[in-house]
């Protein structure tokens, strides 16, 4: 059994699903590839029910799916449903800056630069990923509905994002047209203008893949 699949203190459950949903998200398990229940439960020298439990959420956090007669399996994404993430999360973002006016300060600016900097020196997707995650959010920190605020950090740490964010390769040219998109953005902030921001978003969720 890998020595971190299994530590003391915490539900067996959590940390069979924590285990599954990275490799899932890291491409360890394949796209489509089958999740039987027994396998996994011998692989981390757990019983099946915690095995059970940690497939089904995975299932209702979009990582799995479960077909009946042929049981569980990693998610395969299309298109489609990735084009529907970025309507999702788009779509509550405008609103977010919307509220906001197009009025940012200086130290918010400076942070959004800083984000800039950071998803910059990535060095993975994973952490473009998490750099990526902190400038949107940030860009919308200040926002007066703390309710909106709230959604759109559930709606990024959904652990799809993450697994969208891994579906593509990170190259040089990747981490220059994200920091372009997003250098673009707060361009826009800085001088309030709101309504370039807001088309500018859509080339961001673009390049952000």
């Amino acid at each position: 059994m890998p020595a971190q699949a299994v530590r003391t203190g915490r539900p067996l459950s959590e940390q069979v699903y924590e285990k599954i949903s990275n490799d899932i998200v890291k491409g360890v398990i394949a796209p489509g590839a089958s999740l039987i229940q027994e396998q996994l439960a011998e692989e981390y020298s757990v019983s099946r029910t915690p095995v059970r439990d940690a497939l089904n959420r995975l299932v209702h956090e979009g990582l799995a799916t479960l077909t009946p007669g042929s049981g569980y399996a990693a998610t395969t994404l299309t298109r489609s449903e990735v084009a529907e993430v970025y309507e999702v999360r788009k779509a509550l973002e405008v609103m977010a800056i919307r509220q906001l006016e197009g009025k940012y300060t200086g130290l918010e600016l400076a942070r959004l630069e800083f984000l800039i900097a950071e998803g910059a020196a990535s060095a993975d997707a994973e952490e473009l990923f998490e750099a990526t995650r902190a400038f949107h959010l940030a860009l919308i920190a200040a926002t007066p509905n703390r309710f909106l605020v709230r959604t759109l950090r559930a709606v990024w740490d959904n652990p799809v994002q993450r697994l969208i964010s891994h579906s593509y390769p990170v190259d040089q040219a990747k981490l220059d047209r994200v920091a372009e998109a997003h250098h673009k953005i707060v361009d826009a902030a800085r001088a309030g203008d709101l309504e370039a921001l807001i088309p500018l978003l859509d080339t961001c969720h673009q390049k952000d893949q």
